[in-house]
Formats: C-alpha cells, structure tokens, sequence
C-alpha cells in the first residue's frame, strides 16, 4: 500500500500519520496489488464550523478512483468514518466492477459467512454488499442546448432552476463546464483538461 498523507493546518504526529496507516491498512486486504492512496487531513480554522477536522482519501485503481471525505469535531473519529467509507466503497467497486482479463467477476455465493469476533465488521459490509440485488443503471436521459456565459452567470441559473449543477459552454474559454454547489456552500467549476 502506497499511502501520501497531507495536512492542512495540523500537524500530521506520528500517533495521527499510524492511526490513519492502520484504518486503511484494512482496505488494501481485499486486493492482491498495492493501492495508491492520498489522504489530506485538515482543520477549518473558522470557529463557527461544528464539525471543523475533515479527513479526505482517494484511491486510485485500475484507472478509476475512489474518494471518501468526512467530517466531525475530532480528527480520530474523522479517520474512523471515512475509513469505513473508503472499505465499503472498494467492496462494491471489487464486487460489481473488479476486471481480472476480460471477465466482470461477481460475488454470487449468498450464503452464510463464518468469521472471527474480529472479522464482524468485514462479515457486516460483505452481507449489506451481498443484499443488493440490482446494478444502478441509467434510468433518465436528457437533452438540452447548451448557452455560451460565464461561470458566474451558469451559478446565477443553477441557483434560480434549483439544481445541484449546471452544464453550459464557457464564453470565456469556448469549452463544456459544469458549475455545482460544494458542501462548505460555496461554488465549483469543473473544466476538461488541454
């Protein structure tokens, strides 16, 4: 497992840097090669954030990533939930969509699972994975034109639609945007590469 820790306003103790090695270290346990992991650890310096110490990791695999992100009022309990996220995330991932030559393997064996005391988490996210009887599909699809503006003018008519995000071309740089709403309640732009 190859991991980069970062940190953002703290400092990253070797007690904090083991603590996270450790959490992800369960996650690498389901593949036979090692993962490329980064992780940011970062505190809000704004004291009216409840829940200022995020934890955020991105799994790169197979030319896919997994990204987890979580927050709460300690670093600890942040690496805990997002660890969590990260292993049940790579558990679908591996389970539905995990390529070895040109076959999509599957877990189809439903039945009961025997483990140890400390393989009751594992034994919990495989039955939860297992109890999902469909594959998400495309259930909708819509077209619509496409308007030259400006990224502040594309937040202007994602907000008065309602919308999470909002796609137009850039007049500034003649490309397909995406505009969307982040979770600090502020605004993100998503622009292609070259």
């Amino acid at each position: 497992m190859q991991v980069t820790v970062t940190g953002r306003n703290i400092e990253l103790t070797p007690a904090l840097k083991t603590y996270l090695l450790d959490k992800l270290e369960r996650s690498q346990k389901h593949f036979d090669h090692d993962l490329a992991i980064t992780a940011l650890l970062s505190v809000a310096k704004n004291p009216s954030v409840a829940h200022c110490q995020t934890a955020e990791v991105t799994v790169k695999l197979n030319g896919s990533m997994i990204r987890g992100e979580e927050s709460s009022a300690n670093m600890y309990a942040s690496i805990d939930l997002v660890a969590d996220k990260i292993e049940r995330q790579l558990r679908k991932y591996k389970t539905r969509y995990y390529q070895k030559g040109n076959k999509v393997h599957r877990k189809e064996d439903n039945g009961p699972i025997d483990v140890g005391a400390q393989d009751d988490h594992d034994a919990i996210i495989s039955k939860e994975i297992d109890a999902e009887s469909f594959t998400p599909k495309i259930v909708r699809s819509k077209r619509f034109p496409l308007k030259p503006m400006k990224p502040d003018e594309a937040c202007k008519h994602m907000d008065l639609l309602g919308h999470d995000f909002y796609m137009f071309i850039n007049s500034e740089t003649d490309q397909v945007n995406t505009v969307y709403h982040r979770r600090d309640k502020n605004y993100g732009l998503i622009e292609p590469e070259g």
